[in-house]
């Protein structure tokens, strides 16, 4: 069906607009009906699609009443009137016109210049009738008073004046009066389209924006409720539309903006779920408040953002390789301490991990982290030994810009605020400076950071793991460890057990090692002969899962034609065997202090560091040396 519908009121009407159609290929349809007739054909006509109605006189005025589409009326028009007056214009003939006050006015004014006196009775529509009872005794007393022997007008005339004295003309429509009314339909049907073509796209965007919408007229009814915040406030948009704001929404303070008409930018609002941030817009016209639009976020999607915004721009890519599947263990105590980390995994609270160097804490941590409610967020592994007090701090909290000589102009983000929404990773906690221990605690408890130079607080939601090879009860009865932070730290405790108290798992992670590093390396070795795991299995591995890592990676090289000797790896073994408190043999002393004195520092530093369980900041206090130094001759 076309989106014009044309409700002709007469047959010769139908004929010329039929002719119109054709020759100017408009796009109407064409129905004919009068009056209550004609009404129920436009009604009939808006159902199927219709936009627009054109129809004339009386008919048109009562489609108006009962269709919500536009009504464009033919009007009578002068020569229509002239048409229909010149040929009953002599002098025996006596003119009444009947119809609407539109076709009685252009009538009136014809008359006037060709000289003629006109009866006129002008119809009036209540409630959609009209009294034809009470018209047709006035057309009598003008009959019988008057002498009225003509009347012209609409349909009207013709289907209710059934006077036998009468001469009834109707007031037909020309080209003249149709083609004004068509044009001026179609130029509605443009606008029409044209916004609905804006609509859609406003209508669009209110779907698809992220941000809530809200919008109000005037009197605080609501007139618009996008699906962000259908969702937000859980309340659907046939409900809410029309209804008082305070009514649907509790809380949004948009009454009070519509009083004051000063906006609200950036302002918190508590709802169910929790917390949005808010923009209350008054929208003027001419001076005057008509309405108030409220956009809003969620704090949880406001703070997603943030973090993701911060990982790109310092593109760190803290993400965890490793699960609680990839710890391999035949033990029934370690595969016991998995579950409890598991079930440590489901809460908030700080865990810390003991257990010496090279056993897999890490491997702890970043399990707890994927198991976790903050798997998504990232995960922030720090070596609080690595670094000089100084540099630990800068790199923890961050700085603003001009906080300390040589800082960056645009500042830097801390590791705390990096790892927002996910889990920071304190390793090696027990050597960290005492000064930083109590910003620590701060932390700790308020949950929010303090940037370097800075005198405003950053909120920070994350998971805090702390993982130390030394005893930190120990330290803290020497006074190098805070008592307060230590009980923070073990809220939730775990005990790495060390590789050589589960002997069994030594062969099920050399194999794995084996396997890997084969494939890495281009080795062709099926397996680990049986006598090679018995002798790993003979050694007390002090660098526990690390150093039996270390050994096989060089086994596997040093396996000649993809064959590995016995001897040989029995040799690597005994390199490995000078445990603490052991004195060195006279051949051994010898070969100690044999070479430069750089290859004597690095024969000495690499002793104590076996010592020390690999533990690199143990060997540097003991050497009274700095880490760098052992970080540089311990990997040589």
């Amino acid at each position: 069906m076309n989106k014009i519908c044309l409700v002709a009121t007469y047959r010769e009407l139908v004929e010329l607009a039929e002719e119109l159609k054709t020759e100017l290929d408009l796009p109407i349809d064409i129905v004919q009906g009068d009056l209550e007739a004609g009404t129920r054909l436009a009604v009939k006509a808006e159902k199927a699609g219709a936009k627009i109605i054109i129809s004339r006189g009386g008919t048109a005025s009562m489609i108006r009443q009962h269709v919500s589409i536009p009504v464009v009326e033919i009007r009578v028009t002068g020569n229509d009137v002239f048409r229909a007056i010149c040929p009953v214009s002599g002098p025996e003939r006596v003119l009444g016109i009947l119809g609407y006050r539109n076709a009685v006015m252009g009538c009136r004014s014809a008359a006037q210049i060709l000289g003629l006196s006109i009866h006129e009775i002008i119809l009036v529509m209540e409630e959609g009738k009209t009294d034809w009872d009470g018209v047709r005794l006035r057309v009598k007393q003008l009959i019988e008073e008057q002498g009225v022997n003509t009347f012209i007008g609409d349909t009207s005339v013709v289907t209710h004046l059934n006077f036998p004295e009468l001469d009834v003309r109707l007031i037909t429509s020309g080209r003249e009066s149709v083609m004004p009314a068509v044009e001026e339909a179609l130029n509605i049907l443009a606008v029409q389209e044209e916004e609905q073509k804006t609509t859609q796209r406003f209508q669009a965007i209110l779907n698809f924006v992220h941000d809530g919408i809200v919008a109000t007229d005037e009197n605080g009814n609501i007139t618009v409720l996008n699906p962000a915040a259908e969702k937000t406030f859980h309340v659907s948009e046939a409900h809410a539309l029309g209804r008082p704001i305070a009514s649907v929404i509790p809380d949004t303070r948009i009454d009070e903006v519509l009083h004051s008409g000063k906006a609200e930018i950036g302002q918190l609002q508590t709802i169910r779920d929790g917390h949005i941030l808010t923009n209350r817009i008054p929208i003027n016209v001419d001076g005057s408040v008509k309405g108030v639009v409220a956009t809003f976020q969620e704090v949880t999607q406001i703070q997603d953002a943030e973090r993701t915004i911060r990982q790109k721009l310092y593109g760190k890519g803290f993400v965890t390789k490793y699960t609680f599947d990839d710890i391999l263990t035949a033990d029934s105590r370690m595969q016991q301490l998995i579950e409890v980390a598991k079930n440590y995994a489901l809460t908030a609270a700080t865990v810390l991990i003991e257990g010496e160097s090279g056993v897999g804490k890490e491997l702890f941590a970043q399990g707890i982290h994927v198991h976790s409610l903050n798997a998504r967020g990232p995960f922030v592994a720090v070596n609080c030994a690595a670094l000089p007090p100084e540099l630990l701090e800068s790199e923890l909290f961050g700085y603003v810009e001009g906080a300390f000589t040589g800082a960056k102009k645009s500042g830097k983000i801390g590791l705390f605020e990096l790892a927002h929404t996910g889990t920071i990773f304190l390793d090696e906690i027990g050597d960290m400076d005492k000064r930083l221990q109590a910003r620590l605690l701060r932390v700790l408890e308020e949950r929010r950071v303090m940037r370097l130079g800075s005198d405003s607080l950053i909120p920070v939601k994350l998971r805090v793991i702390a993982a130390t090879n030394i005893d930190l009860r120990k330290q803290v009865s020497l006074g190098h460890f805070r008592n307060d932070l230590y009980y923070r730290l073990n809220g939730l405790n775990l005990a790495i057990i060390p590789l050589r108290s589960r002997p069994e798992d030594i062969p099920l992670l050399a194999e794995s090692f084996f396997q890997s590093f084969s494939r890495e390396h281009g080795r062709k070795i099926k397996a680990l002969p049986p006598e090679i795991v018995s002798l790993l299995g003979e050694y007390h591995w002090p660098g526990n899962v690390r150093e039996l890592k270390n050994i096989i990676e060089r086994i596997v090289i040093l396996a000649a034609k993809d064959e590995i000797h016995l001897p040989t790896v029995r040799m690597m073994v005994d390199e490995l065997r000078c445990a603490p408190g052991e004195g060195a043999r006279p051949s051994e002393e010898s070969e100690l202090l044999s070479g430069t004195l750089h290859d004597i520092k690095g024969r000495i530093i690499r002793r104590v560091l076996r010592e020390e369980g690999w533990n690199k900041s143990r060997a540097a206090r003991r050497l009274d040396i700095d880490r760098m130094t052992v970080n540089r001759f311990g990997d040589e």
